[in-house]
């Protein structure tokens, strides 16, 4: 057996050790397939430690370096940073090793989401909501889509804008005051509230979409652990609302539910069921907006 044939069984024998065998275990259920022959094995190589062609792989704790974009959240970097990064990786899966027009498709990938970054979401707080965890869901929404935000001024609206019988508000009353304070249809709205709200046909929701007004709604109401017995978790609220903006920014953006239960855009009938779902869009679902975008 010579050097070759003992490194290549090695490689098979003995797997590379992570130093958290937690996190990266619950990472194996969502991990793509091995790349094969899609991408040259020299770039392979050069990604995952290996100089020769032969040589071993090193062990490279790999899921350390992505788990900002398991978990969905990256606020250690300033927006965009690393937009030029995240284009190869995204296409990494489309590079066949015999191509050799790699920069040409690079660059038509840069022009395909200047576009996205030059258009603007303004996320609009209904009466008091807390500016850090509008910043920190600006950051969120602006790494997903990679569009400009901005947080505008509390639009106060009156509790005597509650229907009284239920308790609730309904969703056009909310949607309608949002458009007329914003009427000149630059970019996306995405307003955020407190209210419970209803529309004809839900007795609650958690948030809804208007593809035509290009506007966004979340309530928090229903995502609140309290609403459900439960002790506040500051955390746990971030990460629903964020899920469900994700997903009525996908539907103000032209896109339909998904059928994977993990992806944003899974529609949800229960607190269960976004719990369940991933804060960013499945791949298929991904492709879809960066095209209508």
């Amino acid at each position: 057996m010579n050097a070759r044939h003992a490194a290549a069984l090695g490689q098979l024998c003995g797997p590379a050790v992570e130093p958290d065998h937690r996190f990266s275990t619950s990472l194996v259920r969502d991990a793509d397939l091995a790349p094969h022959d899609r991408v040259a094995e020299c770039f392979a190589r050069s990604f995952f430690g290996g100089e020769e062609a032969g040589e071993a792989l090193r062990a490279v704790a790999f899921a350390h370096n992505v788990r900002d974009l398991f978990f969905g959240i990256n606020l250690a970097r300033e927006p965009r940073e690393f937009v030029l990064i995240e284009l190869v990786a995204r296409d990494l899966g489309e590079v066949h090793a015999d191509a050799d027009n790699h920069a040409r498709r690079l660059r038509a990938g840069v022009e395909r989401h200047r576009s996205r970054m030059d258009t603007q979401l303004r996320i609009v707080p209904i009466n008091a909501i807390d500016p850090a965890f509008l910043a920190r869901l600006g950051l969120c929404l602006e790494e997903r889509f990679l569009y400009h935000i901005e947080v505008e001024r509390a639009l106060a609206v009156p509790r005597s804008a509650v229907n009284s019988t239920r308790g609730q508000m309904f969703l056009s009353t909310l949607t309608s005051k949002v458009v007329r304070q914003y009427p000149d249809g630059n970019g996306l709205l995405l307003a955020i509230t407190e209210f419970d709200l209803y529309k004809t046909s839900h007795r609650y929701i958690f948030g809804d979409a208007d593809e035509q007004r290009r506007i966004a709604v979340v309530s928090l109401h229903r995502l609140r652990g309290e609403f459900y017995g439960e002790d506040a978790d500051d955390n746990l609220l971030f990460q629903r609302t964020l899920k469900e903006a994700v997903h009525e920014l996908g539907h103000a953006i032209g896109l339909k539910h998904c059928y994977n239960a993990r992806c944003a855009m899974y529609y949800s009938n229960s607190i269960f069921e976004t719990d369940n779902k991933m804060s960013h869009l499945c791949d298929v679902c991904d492709k879809r907006s960066r095209a209508r975008s």
